[in-house]
């Protein structure tokens, strides 16, 4: 049987042992604690912020949130990646883009429209949208032209990548003023005048 000064004695050892082994796993700990720290430094000092370029194109994901795919400045096209909507502070660029995508689909729908009033023979401008509707804002007139006696005009919008061709009455309903600057400037009045007489 041990005696009472082993018993002490491997008390002592078994102390001390549990003292070291404390004294190491807190240096450990402060290493590891250290090595985050540092590690956190370098990744926020090297870390880019990234800009985003463009959006091009949304869908709901799983968790029924919505997403878009977004192009990123000085990155190729591979490295779009697709972020929540709550993630992104670009707003002017989703509502560009959702302005684009809403003009678009009303331009399918248009189509649409259009063989419609065509199957029955009525004006497809009764029944068609335009960019007017969806809040876009003319620029500019292009010119203008007649497709089958209709008067239209080709605008540029601002926040539209492409111009549009809106009927001549729309165009003047909407932006008169512009209309009226357009024609004044395009419209040969002493030639009108000898075709009069």
């Amino acid at each position: 049987m041990p005696d009472n000064k082993d018993i002490k004695e491997n008390e002592k050892i078994k102390k001390k042992q549990k003292k070291d082994k404390n004294e190491r796993n807190d240096k450990i700990e402060k290493n590891d604690k250290e090595i985050l720290d540092l590690t956190e430094e370098l990744i926020y000092d090297d870390a880019e912020e990234f800009v985003v370029s463009r959006v091009c194109d949304r869908r709901i994901n799983l968790q029924g949130q919505l997403e878009y795919r977004v192009h990123w400045e000085h990155c190729p096209d591979s490295d779009d990646t697709w972020e929540k909507a709550s993630n992104l502070n670009c707003e002017a660029l989703i509502n560009s883009f959702e302005r684009q995508r809403c003009l678009k689909i009303g331009q399918e729908l248009n189509g649409h429209y259009k063989n419609k009033a065509k199957r029955l023979k009525i004006d497809p401008h009764l029944v068609t949208d335009n960019p007017f509707n969806f809040d876009f804002e003319a620029q500019r007139i292009i010119r203008g032209f007649n497709i089958n006696g209709e008067i239209s005009l080709l605008i540029k919008f601002k926040d539209m990548d492409e111009p549009q061709i809106v009927p001549a009455e729309i165009a003047y309903a909407e932006i008169p003023q512009m209309v009226l600057r357009f024609y004044e400037k395009h419209v040969d009045f002493k030639k009108a005048k000898r075709r009069e007489s």
